[in-house]
């Protein structure tokens, strides 16, 4: 007896998973899960921040040498991990990622394995990434039997703007063996528990920092006629600025603009010389992106020469759209049928704002990035991602485990019929 997936496409042969490797698998997560489960609650409460994660590279760099019996390359990327799991049969290689790096939050969970880094926590769920990361390696490990191929695991530092993904790239995390397809999940606590959300072309935005530094005569607040007020300037300035997302791209064009900070002034009967404010810009589309950068700049610079004054913008672009390859995400989609139970497969409607340097390896290899639900129905709705309460939910292990599982042992023997 095998389940198949309901949803067959000309993109990619049919999944097939049988009845006994599905149970293989299950009895494989059931028996690693409490270890799985307290080596994320070790890493919830030891996080690092972007470029500090050397504590966690080793602790993982020791799982994987004592656990795996592997030999993880170390320092790819500056802090990252990679090591290679060999099946028994010959096929590609397939690449599961996962990110290290936590924020500079303070947490407020309460949990016994909160964080004892003040002021630091895993906000984002990263503990959950790597747990999830380590768990299907410790089921591929035991079922090479049934491998096809090879399966390369990824631990990324620096997710969190340090754009560790490139880094890891450039120093050669996707070659030797050379990588066919790659894999990652982010843990969504707008998303029921035990459901997926899957998406082809963009699933994240690309992102883009912006800095305005405003610049005139400053004077005595008494006397504003004596000088310009760079405040209002500014304030007139954050105003247009919010007027691109109605009249300058297309209702339908996804687009986030927020100034964020801004700071001027040193005393209130002081009008400053400058005032400074950034913020995010975030699209999907690049066409899009060059559109909005041209109207802020010349928002910018025509409202501060309309009062008098000066101002500048500098755009500094971070991560580009993160776009899921179709076929591969086709596959995610069957594998998540075949082995979730019906209704648990959802396809995403539009991309989020958020964004992920796992856009970086999409560039280079064939991929996809899922969703993995958080929201387990408490009260008061699950915590936000970098909220100080956000958790990632342990009951959503096992499902992210077993897709990832899954997706390596059935993309190698695919391949290879």
């Amino acid at each position: 007896m095998t389940t198949t997936a309901n949803r067959p496409t000309n993109k990619t042969q049919t999944v097939v998973v049988s009845e006994s490797l599905k149970q293989k698998v299950d009895d494989e997560i059931t028996r690693i899960l409490p270890e799985v489960i307290a080596f994320r609650h070790e890493r919830h409460s030891f996080p690092e921040l972007t470029w500090q994660e050397h504590k966690t590279s080793q602790a993982i760099e020791q799982k994987l040498r004592d656990r795996l019996d592997l030999k993880p390359q170390v320092g790819v990327g500056r802090l990252g991990l990679v090591a290679v799991i060999e099946g028994h049969n010959p096929g590609p290689t397939v690449a599961l990622r996962a990110d290290m790096d936590a924020l500079p939050v303070t947490e407020m969970t309460g949990c016994a394995y909160a964080s004892k880094t003040q002021g630091v926590m895993h906000a984002c769920g990263h503990d959950g990434h790597m747990a999830n990361l380590f768990g299907a390696a410790l089921v591929l490990n035991e079922l090479k039997a049934y491998l096809h191929g090879r399966v390369k695991l990824i631990f990324q530092p620096a997710e969190e703007g340090g754009g560790g993904a490139e880094k890891m790239c450039q120093d050669g995390a996707l070659t030797k063996p050379d990588v066919d397809a790659i894999f990652g999940l982010h843990g969504w606590p707008e998303l029921p528990l035990g459901q997926i959300f899957v998406r082809s072309g963009p699933m994240l935005a690309a992102t883009a920092d912006f800095k305005i530094v405003v610049s005139g005569v400053g004077c005595h607040a008494a006397m504003p006629h004596l000088g310009t007020d760079q405040v209002l300037v500014a304030a007139r300035i954050i105003e247009g600025l919010q007027a691109i997302r109605s009249r300058v791209v297309a209702p339908t064009d996804a687009m986030v603009l927020s100034v964020t900070q801004i700071h001027g002034g040193t005393a209130t009967n002081i009008i400053p010389n400058t005032v400074e404010m950034s913020g995010t810009l975030r699209t999907v589309d690049e066409s899009v992106r060059i559109k909005i950068v041209n109207a802020m700049e010349r928002i910018v610079s025509h409202t501060a020469a309309q009062m008098g004054a000066q101002a500048h913008l500098e755009m500094d672009t971070n991560y580009p759209a993160t776009l899921n390859h179709e076929r591969e995400t086709d596959f995610i989609e069957q594998i998540a049928q075949a082995v979730l139970p019906g209704g648990a497969v959802k396809r995403m409607p539009q991309p989020t704002m958020g964004a992920e340097d796992f856009a970086d390896f999409l560039k280079r290899v064939p991929g996809s990035y899922f969703f993995l639900g958080m929201d387990d129905g408490r009260s008061g709705g699950y915590p936000s991602l970098h909220h100080p309460a956000y958790d990632f939910n342990d009951a959503a292990l096992p499902v992210g485990i077993k897709i990832f599982v899954h997706a390596a042992l059935a993309y190698g023997s695919q391949v290879s019929s």
